[in-house]
């Protein structure tokens, strides 16, 4: 059972600047759920303003109730504000996602992780979610990795295993080639970088005109596009669309998008400099794939392949239970390890 503690200052809700952080918590979480103005007081009589918060604040509650064990918090990196969600202090799992997504990607699986012993840590990158969307970056791969290394240095870590879905696969192959001597292991889902194949939207996107008039988040959610990410979307993403959704029409998300997608894709597909399939046939870094599994079975014959059925772009919440059991035996070098297989 989750309770809102209210502060006698209560702010208004997110997406709002200025003010001090909302606090959602039951007996073992705390939680940041965005910026307030300071001054707005919701435990008196409704109004529209107050109904509408309130009803904001219930969605919020509901969209974390599953991360028990969740902190949020704030580090400063490149002079951004960089918020990140941690769990326990364990060995850490440090956990990436595509840019036009946020750290909700692992909404079913951060509880799991830690509850299996691992310290989980999963940011907003730079241009999404919640953390600072500046205009001066380029949002390249190479650079994501680079922010990657310069975050684990800001948290003191020095040895950690990487998870990166989509375009988070690529920055987490990009950083375990760059920093070897960190990486424990990497888990690679539905990863970018095996090959020059990405979808006929994203090229197109990347064009320029077309891209802007294609690429409208408020549009997209409207038609629907978070769901073409899942073979049979889950009953969970009802939960979560409206926060999904929100965080993709924040000021400066819809350029950060726009700019990562055409630093790596053109209308021919994956740029061959993104290619990281081949340079990690000479990694000695644990690896295991999910869903990508032809490509990796033939050029990576070492590395533990799962094929899962009926399962699309995010294999991490529609089949949670699967995935999460897959990671955790690879993580802790357990069955998962003896052999490649589908499952």
């Amino acid at each position: 059972m989750v309770r809102v503690v209210w502060y006698e200052w209560i702010p208004a809700f997110a997406g709002m600047t200025g003010g001090a952080p909302f606090v959602v918590s039951s007996s073992n979480h705390r939680c940041w759920v965005g910026e307030f103005y300071e001054g707005y007081d919701l435990r008196g009589p409704s109004t529209g303003l107050r109904t509408n918060v309130r009803a904001r604040l219930l969605r919020w509650v509901q969209v974390w109730e599953l991360m028990q064990q969740s902190v949020y918090k704030t580090s400063d990196v490149w002079g951004l504000n960089i918020r990140y969600l941690e769990a326990r202090d364990s060995p850490v799992v440090l956990m990436l996602y595509y840019l036009c997504d946020s750290l909700l990607s692992w909404y079913r699986n951060i509880d799991p992780l830690a509850d299996a012993g691992f310290r989980v840590i999963a940011p907003d990158m730079p241009g999404s979610g919640e953390s600072d969307r500046p205009g001066h970056l380029e949002y390249d791969p190479d650079s994501a990795a680079e922010f990657v290394y310069d975050f684990t240095q800001e948290l003191g870590i020095d040895k950690l295993s990487l998870v990166g879905n989509s375009a988070g696969g690529l920055f987490t192959g990009l950083f375990s080639l760059e920093h070897p001597e960190m990486v424990e292991k990497i888990a690679l889902v539905a990863s970018g970088g095996f090959g020059r194949r990405v979808s006929w939207l994203l090229r197109i996107i990347s064009l320029p005109i077309l891209g802007e008039i294609l690429y409208q988040p408020r549009l997209n959610s409207k038609t629907g596009l978070t769901r073409r990410l899942f073979y049979r979307p889950p009953d969970i993403l009802e939960k979560l669309l409206p926060e999904i959704n929100r965080l993709k029409e924040l000021p400066g998300a819809r350029m950060a998008v726009l700019r990562s997608i055409r630093s790596s894709i053109t209308l021919r597909g994956l740029r061959q400099r993104e290619y990281i399939i081949q340079r990690l046939k000479d990694s000695k870094v644990p690896l295991m794939t999910v869903w990508g599994a032809e490509e990796v079975r033939r050029e990576l014959p070492g590395s533990i392949v799962h094929v899962v059925p009926e399962c699309d772009h995010w294999p991490q919440m529609e089949k949670p239970d699967l995935f999460n059991l897959m990671l955790t035996d690879s993580l802790k070098g357990g069955p998962a390890q003896a052999a490649q297989h589908a499952c």
